[in-house]
């Protein structure tokens, strides 16, 4: 290989390396979007869901700094880690609800119990 061919293929290589990962914008987007639901979902009034959701915006804006600095593989990963997060912040907040109703359809059922047996 003469020293002109090495060159362009050293040169051509560091190209590919340097090429990176694209900004994950669309991550970004569904990350913000499953905050929004998980707040809008009532996550805030749950101890344990608001942990998730803070972690979740948390992360998010980390995710922007990692952007901005370039590394557009970790913030992939953080935005991952986020939407997981904002989607448990969901998931709590729904539970947490749903054993709210629960409780009280047993409350209705014990107080038409009492009624019928009198």
């Amino acid at each position: 290989m003469n020293a002109r061919t090495w060159v362009y293929a050293c040169f051509c290589s560091s190209l590919l390396a340097c090429g990176g990962a694209a900004v994950p914008q669309d991550s970004l987007t569904a990350a913000q979007a499953d905050v929004k639901g998980a707040e809008v979902g009532g996550a805030a009034d749950d101890p344990k869901a608001a942990l998730h959701l803070k972690l979740a915006k948390d992360q998010i804006e980390l995710a922007q700094k990692q952007i901005k600095d370039g590394d557009n593989e970790a913030a992939a990963r953080t935005l991952d880690r986020a939407q997981a997060d904002a989607e448990l912040a969901l998931s709590l907040a729904k539970e947490q609800k749903a054993q709210g109703d629960a409780s009280e359809a047993n409350d209705q059922v014990g107080k038409l119990r009492k009624e019928i047996s009198k």
